[in-house]
This record gives C-alpha cells, structure tokens and sequence, in this order.
C-alpha cells in the first residue's frame, strides 16, 4: 500500500493527525504512531516510530531524534517532519539508503511539538502567539495590544505621523518605509507600530508595548534556566509547560538516541552549538566532528553551518539559555543540529542574506523583496498602505509585510505566482530531509564479528569473538558526552543454558569503541592518535550445549545477537 500526500498545502492539527494515523495504518510493520502527552488545550503531541520491526525492536537500535513545530508559526517544520515520515515509509526497499536506515537504526519524529500555538498561527493573524497557554487577546494586557483593528484578516503594521518619527516614505517605492537618516530634517515622518488597539489606562501619550506572554517552549528546558535571568518567554521554571515536559520525558526514556535534528524558521542556516560559549571552549574533536557533519549538510540543502553563539546571538554578552540543543549537546552530548529552514532573502536573489532576521535592511534589499512578492507571490505578501481612523490615535495608515508565507515560512501553492515560487516549499522540505537522512547514518553500530565456539574436552568450550563499531561516530557519540559520562559503554555478554563460566564475567564491559570519524585522512604521526573500533573477547565454559548466544550492545549503539554453534 502506498500513502499518498500532497505536500503543497500546510496542514492544520486534524489533517496532520489524519495523515500521521494513515500512514501507521498504511505501515503497520515499520510505523508506530503514539501520543506522548496533551498540549495546554488538550491536544495530542504526536511522535512516530519508524523502523523495520522483523530487523529488530526500536530501542535495541541507534535512533535519530527528529522534532518540528515548537515555535508556532513555524509551519514549515512539521511539514518538513511529516515528509520524512512519509519518505522514509514510502521509498523502504527501493532507496538504498532509507532500507538500510530502517533495518539498522530508529527514528523518532515528533512533527508538531506545540499544537495548540500552530493552530493559532494557521487559523489566526496572531503573531507571536505561544503555545496555547494565552489564547489570542490574552498575550497582551497593556499598551498597545496586536489585534486585527481594520477586519482584514492579517496584523500587519500601522504608521503614524509624526514629525519626531524614525522612519519615511521611501523615494524608490511608496510601499517601502526607510529609516531617516542621522541629522535629516525637513521631511515627512511616521513611527512604526505593530497593528493594533491600546489596552488600560493610557495618558494619550506614551505608548507602552508589552512584550507578549508567548511561552518561547525552546526556552523552557533545563539548561542554564536560572530564575535571576529568565529568557523572554521561558516560562515559570524549566518545564513549566506541559509541551516540553512531554518531551522531555520522551528523550529520557529513550536512550538508544544518538543524534538529533530540531526544525526552525527562518533564516536558511544550520545551527550548531554551543550556545553559551565561543567555540575556543567545545572540545576541538566535537567541533571537528561538527564541521564534517554540516559541510553534508551544506552540500545537500545550500545553508551554511553557523555557531549559535558566535554567529546567531544577537548579544554573545547576554547568551540564550534553556534551549533543547543547549540540552541535548552542551549537557547530554548528543551531537544536535537546529536548522532555521527557509530565507526569503535568499529566494528575492539577495547575495548576502542576513543570518539573524531582526533588523532593519537596507534599501536596496526591501526593493529586492518586494520584487519577489510582485513576481513570485503576485502581490500577496505586502498589503498596500491605506488610511485608518484608528479609535485612539486618530489618522493611520495599515499595511506592510504579512509575514507567515513570506518570512517565516516558503509559500504555499496557494500563495505562489509563479512556476519557481511553487517549488520553493518542496525544496525546502526535500533536501533537508535528506540531510537527516545522512545524518543518522552517521550513527555508532555495534556488531558482534568472528564469532567462534570451540569444544577443546567433553563439557570445556573455549568461546571468543570480536565486537566492533561499524558507524561513523564513536560509541560515545560526542567527546562533550564522554566528559559528562552520558553515553554507556559497550558490554558483551554470553548466555549459556546449561553450565558454568570458568573465566571471563557473564558480561564484559569493553568501554567506547572509535568509529570512523578519526580517520578521515590516511595515518599520520601529526594527527589524532587512532583508537580502536574493535575489542576482543573470550570466555571458558563448561557446558554440553550445542550453541550458546552473545550480545553485544551500547546505548547510543544499539544491539547485536548472534547465536554460535559449538565445534568439535
């Protein structure tokens, strides 16, 4: 059976949870759909297993964490998710790669972490909406509030004369608004407001803006949370909010996880940590490891691979802290990546996009995007400016950008004018994909080699093989893992139905095993010392049994079964 979806669209919670069910019913033998906890308004958080089950269960193998949606807007990202869940299931057996994924690793998918802020954003105007705890009008209660005021079905923005103003009409385009220069006088000037109403008492003056209570869940998990400095919408405590509980419970009780992808909007850049630290702190062979990885990634999406804190920080003195990378790297050792999917500077043919999205641009790159929002979104991405009677501060002007489908997310089919507009969502989806795909292959595998069962007397058996580590990455994954002794080590262990251990422990721990991840480069005295990627094991037994069992087996490493046959 073969489950089809049409990928142009972005889907709402019903129709992703129809899509997520029909897939498991349609892959019985590789999907497994369940619901790891409620959103604030009683939502499932939905997360999909995905491995082939006659290979072996889920958590005796490595696993590739996957998770979207955490901010609301950002609908890109669990329609990115929801295409790897379908590509892994649809292309078993005809892609080499995607067959040998599901009968050696997992994958755990969660597509849409914060439901209830994703419904807001998808049936709504509402920006900055959180995850569901304040519904729309709530997120405010002072000063000037978001709010649709002319009934247009978007929040875009007001401009207000005022001869003490930051901004003016731009003499290229009267859609564009351009900052006024430093000493220029004599014009025509406004200020810039969000779109909407003033709450409480007001003087008639000052006009207060409230930074919404949005719930930021990629604020709100255990690392560096500290009350003395909360990040904008952390959150009462570290897993305050029921979506990052489920979470992270989720992530404890699955150890076997070895490497992880977490989905944003916007910005066309892959993320890696620290985000707390310059990289002159992450251990040299983690930032080497991290290096080799982005550059598959680079190669397959076209984003570049930034630091978090070196490049992404808006203020390295004041770094962000409580988010789900900063936890799964900086404290697990899980080697993580955040993608920022999607840069409409990048589409509107600007040659050097900004990699963090906050900031006014410059004249000649407003002309450019508003040049791909005429031919590539016919006009629907910028609302022209018209005059409003706002009911407290008089003669307005709404309009400007819109936001949702043409900065935070590509635009769907519906939205676009054009042959190479409507291809900007597959694309986006498609290759980032694939880099997830590569990155889980990269994953530590541990196997049981020469495996041999030699009878030497009547009931004395001498027993011996080799486990190995067949991945990329080290059993350990990460050397910030190492230090922090989150990983396990390898063990092997013998069963034996009938008999005695004469030597050698039922179970033998042999440490980490290296993966190939050191050896990029032929030998050299000069480089890194190469550590071994396969340990041998022996035991002496007294037994009469035919064939005895050994497993081997790493957290991050998964598990591996052979039964030998005794000779002789």
């Amino acid at each position: 059976m073969t489950y089809h979806i049409d990928f142009s669209e972005y889907f709402d919670y019903d129709a992703l949870t129809a899509h997520l069910q029909g897939l498991a019913a349609a892959y019985p033998q590789l999907a497994a759909l369940e619901s790891i906890g409620q959103s604030w308004r009683g939502r499932d958080i939905w997360a999909m297993t995905i491995t082939d089950a006659a290979t072996g269960p889920h958590h005796d193998k490595p696993a590739f964490y996957i998770d979207a949606h955490i901010h609301a807007e950002e609908v890109a990202t669990s329609h990115t998710a929801l295409y790897t869940i379908w590509y892994l299931l649809s292309h078993y057996e005809s892609d080499p790669l995607v067959t040998w994924l599901l009968q050696n690793t997992t994958f755990y998918i969660l597509p849409r972490t914060n439901p209830d802020g994703a419904e807001i954003s998808l049936k709504t105007a509402h920006h900055w909406c959180g995850n569901g705890r304040y519904l729309p009008g709530e997120e405010q209660t002072r000063g000037l509030c978001q709010q649709d005021v002319n009934g247009d079905g978007f929040i875009v923005q007001m401009r207000v004369p005022d001869p003490a103003g930051e901004w003016k009409v731009s003499d290229e385009d009267p859609r564009l608004m351009v900052l006024r220069e430093p000493g220029e006088v004599g014009g025509v000037y406004y200020r810039l407001y969000r779109e909407g109403v003033i709450k409480g008492d007001w003087d008639g003056v000052t006009i207060e803006i409230e930074r919404p209570r949005d719930g930021n869940l990629n604020r709100n998990f255990p690392a560096g949370w500290r009350p003395e400095f909360r990040e904008y919408g952390a959150g009462e405590s570290p897993l305050s909010e029921p979506e990052s509980r489920a979470v992270m419970r989720f992530l404890l009780d699955h150890p076997n996880i070895a490497g992880m992808q977490c989905y944003h909007t916007h910005g066309g850049v892959i993320l890696r940590p620290s985000l707390v630290a310059p990289d002159s702190v992450i251990p040299p062979h983690d930032l080497a490891l991290y290096r080799a990885l982005g550059a598959v990634g680079t190669t397959l999406t076209g984003y570049p691979v930034i630091s978090v804190f070196e490049e992404f920080t808006a203020d390295p003195s004041n770094p962000r802290v409580g988010s789900l990378m900063q936890w799964s790297y900086d404290e697990m050792g899980i080697v993580t990546f955040s993608t920022e999917l999607w840069n409409p500077e990048l589409a509107a043919g600007i040659a050097d996009p900004a990699k963090y999205q906050v900031r006014a641009r410059s004249t000649a790159d407003e002309i450019a995007l508003l040049k791909y929002n005429d031919e590539h979104l016919g006009g629907r991405g910028f609302i022209d400016w018209q005059p409003f009677d706002h009911p407290q501060l008089g003669p307005v002007e709404i309009g400007g950008w819109t936001h949702m489908y043409t900065f935070r997310n590509p635009p769907p089919a519906s939205w676009a004018a054009s042959e190479q507009a409507r291809g900007f969502l597959h694309q986006t989806i498609h290759t980032n994909c694939l880099f997830t795909l590569r990155h889980a292959a990269c994953a530590p595998l541990v196997r049981v080699e020469s495996a041999q069962a030699e009878r030497l007397t009547a009931d004395l058996v001498k027993v011996s093989a080799v486990v190995a580590n067949h991945g990329y990455l080290p059993t350990y994954t990460s050397q910030r893992a190492l230090e922090h002794d989150t990983a396990g080590t390898v063990t092997v262990s013998i069963h034996v139905a009938e008999g005695d251990l004469l030597i050698g422990q039922p179970t033998q721990d042999l440490g980490h095993l290296a993966g190939r991840d050191e050896r990029r480069a032929p030998w050299s005295p000069w480089m890194r010392a190469w550590n071994t990627t396969r340990k041998p094991v022996e035991w002496l037994v007294r037994t009469t049994d035919s064939a005895l069992t050994l497993t081997a087996r790493a957290p991050r490493a998964g598990a591996h079964q052979v039964t030998v046959d005794v000779q002789g």
